[in-house]
Order: C-alpha cells, then structure tokens, then sequence
C-alpha cells in the first residue's frame, strides 16, 4: 500500500529524532580521523587482551583517514536534504541565497579565525610572493590546487578546500537531482571514477592530483541519493515502522561491510600508494555500503538509533568542525616539542608515554574545540552576525534622548559609565 506524500508525513516517521543518527554518523567520523591522526604520532597498538584472546582494532587506527570520506557523504545527505523534503512532504524550497549563507556560516568564519590565529606562525614561515599566494589560495579555498599550498598551513584544510568546492558546483547537482536522481547519480559515478582512473594511470602517487574534488564525486552524491531515498521511503510507504527490526539488520550489516571494506584496505598497505590503489576500486562500493547503513539506521528500531545518537558521539558532532580544524596541529605541537617526554629513545616501546601523549592530545584538541565551538561558531550558527554586532551594542549602549532629541546628560554620568 502507498499512501500520499503528505499524508505519510504525518506519520511517526516525521521526526528530526530519526536524522539524530546523521549526528552519531559524524561523531564516529571525527572519532576515527582523531584517532588516525594520533597514531600517526604514538604509534600506540589498538590490541586488547580478552578471555585469552587477543582483539585487534589496528585496522581502524590505520584507516582512519576513510572518516574524511564519511563526512563528504555526510555533506551530500544533509545538503540535499531540504530539498528532498521539498520535493516530496511540500516543504518549502530552499533558495540559493539560504543555501549559500548557511554554508558560509558555518564553514568560513571559523576557518577564517583559525588562519588569523596562525597568523604569526604563517608570517614567520613564509614571505614575499610565497606568503600572499599561501593566504589567497587559503581564503579562497584553492590551496588543494597547488603543490607549494597544499598542507602549508594545516594538512587537514585540504579537504575543507574540496567541501567548499562541492559547495559551488552543488546548485546545478541539486538542479539535476531533482528531475533525474538516478541519472543523475549514475553520470556522477562515471566522473568521479573517471578521474580516478585517468588520473591513476599517470599520476597514482601524485597526492594532489590524487586529491583533488572530482575524485570524491560519488561520495557527496551517495549522501545526496541516500536522503533522497530517506524521504522517499518516510513519505510513501506506509507501515514502515513495522520493518523497523529488520531495517535495523540491514543497518547492522551496513556497519559490518563498512567493517570489511577497511579491513580490505588495511591489508593492502604494503602496496605502493595503497590509499589511493584502494580507492580506485572501492570508493563507489564505500558510497554504497554508507547509503545501505546511514537509511536504514535512519529508519531502524529506537534503541538502535539512540545507540548510534549516544551522547558521546553527539558531542563530538557538535564539536566535529572545530575538532578537525585544530587536533591535527595540536598533536603535532605536543609530539614535536616532546610534551611530555618519552621515557627511552624508542617512544614507540613506551607505553606510559604513549597513553600519556594520547590523553593529553585528545584532552586539549577537545578542550580548544568547545571553546570556539559554543563560544563563537554556534552563537554565529543561530543568529548570524547579530550575534557579533550585538556585543558592540551592548559595550557601547545608544544614549538616552531627550524630548528634543539631544542626548541626556546623565548618559554621560560617572554613574551610568560604570
């Protein structure tokens, strides 16, 4: 049975505490990219020692890096979203201007502030030419697009650049998704692995071009497809509640193939240019297994959507941003300056030294993280610039006007000045 779009979305379905998993999603994949960049650094074995047996997480660790990955699919899912709902519950459709102040509230006056507080460490590494080419490529988010920027300043902003770039094209993407999902996802696919073929042939070892937008295509429309799905299924099947046990299976061998496939690419490491070998083959099937778990955990039972909402991940989703923007560069300063100091000459043989650097590492980027988080990015997030015109507002209160129009003198008391 098929019931009207919008009489389906009245149904229990219709409920934002079913998107909460998008939250658990992007907690999990700052979590691992945390947790791969740490590494990098400690070298610190994910093996655990139970009931005689040994676990090894070492594949997570390593291929932390596919967390990147999932927030591009993320983007994609929450992108298109809104105008999913437009297409089929009768929600207003978004326009381009929304579109394009949202996203630059969010993505441009954190980063920005992250590059003014670099600012003497930017100056002191670089000068002349090199130094404008470093902060123009940066402001316009086109450093990815040459070797003498990319990773300059932080060697995360590479995939900011990438994001912002989906951001552009995104418009005429969403233009076309609307009239022809399926077309339009499956021309995606042929670009995105297009270029990771061509350009594999020749240039596989190149990091930047390896690197570059094109070949994260079928990542961003797999979370665009994904919430096209999502609505669909929410808006025209009716009784889908009933199938939530066995959506809830489907979500779980989601998380297990997605288990598999970086499983699959941890083994491939003694490979030269593994990463890249990986994705030339997987990324499209790594899209698919992210539409497959994030749907069906969208619409799977309530203790399986709270289990991946947890409060934990939710934190780090709410901090996610920030989080990435700077734990890269506080685990490098900490690791570099030896804070604290191994105890032998091996660090990788010091176990105090390396659970130690881990929780100090992980303490402080969470630390700086919430700081400019609820302080800066979320006030910006609800009321826009008011949010900072309003604090010069009430430094500097209007004064009082008189009958006439001029000020009062008592606006100019010592007593009113304190």
């Amino acid at each position: 049975m098929v019931e009207t779009p919008r009489a389906a979305a009245k149904g229990p379905l219709d409920s934002a505490a079913h998107l909460a998993v998008l939250d658990g999603l992007r907690g999990i994949a700052i979590f691992v990219v945390l947790w791969y960049h740490v590494w990098e650094w400690n070298w610190l074995a994910a093996e655990f020692h139970a009931f005689g047996r040994t676990i090894s997480l070492q594949f997570i660790a390593e291929t932390g890096f596919t967390g990147v990955d999932l927030f591009f699919f993320i983007s994609g899912f929450v992108l298109f979203y809104p105008y999913a709902r437009a297409l089929f519950e009768g929600a207003p459709l978004q326009t381009v201007a929304h579109y394009a102040y949202r996203r630059f509230i969010k993505i441009v006056p954190s980063y920005y502030l992250q590059l003014l507080i670099l600012t003497p460490w930017i100056v002191a590494a670089f000068s002349g030419a090199t130094l404008l080419k470093v902060y123009v490529t940066h402001l316009l988010f086109i450093h990815n697009w040459f070797r003498d920027t990319f990773g300059s300043v932080n060697g995360v902003l590479w995939t900011l650049a990438v994001e912002v770039q989906f951001y552009v094209i995104f418009p005429l993407l969403c233009w076309a998704f609307r009239r022809r999902p399926f077309l339009t996802f499956a021309a995606i696919l042929v670009i995105a692995n297009g270029y990771r073929i061509l350009r594999g042939h020749c240039c596989l070892g190149d990091y930047v071009v390896m690197t570059q937008m094109p070949a994260f295509l079928d990542l961003f429309a797999s979370g665009m497809l994904a919430a096209w799905l999502f609505v669909w299924l929410r808006t025209h099947v009716a009784g889908l509640a009933r199938w939530q046990h066995w959506l809830t299976v489907v979500a779980v061998a989601g998380f297990v193939c997605y288990g598999v496939l970086l499983y699959s690419q941890f083994k491939l490491r003694v490979v030269p240019n593994w990463q890249y070998v990986w994705a030339n083959g997987h990324m499209t099937l790594l899209g698919a297994t992210f539409i497959v778990l994030t749907v069906a955990s969208c619409l799977a039972a309530s203790w399986w959507r709270a289990l991946l909402a947890n409060r934990l991940l939710v934190f780090l989703s709410v901090i996610s941003y920030n989080l990435y923007l700077w734990h890269q560069l506080i685990a490098t300063f900490i690791a570099r300056h030896a804070l604290p100091f191994p105890r032998t000459a091996d660090f990788a043989s010091d176990r105090v030294w390396q659970w130690t650097y881990l929780a100090e590492t992980v303490a402080i980027s969470i630390a700086v993280a919430s700081l400019i988080t609820y302080a800066f990015e979320r006030p910006l997030l609800k009321r826009g610039f008011k949010a900072v015109t309003d604090l010069f507002s009430r430094r500097w209160p209007p004064a009082p006007a008189r009958a006439n129009g001029r000020p009062s003198p008592v606006a100019d008391s010592p007593q009113t000045r304190a």
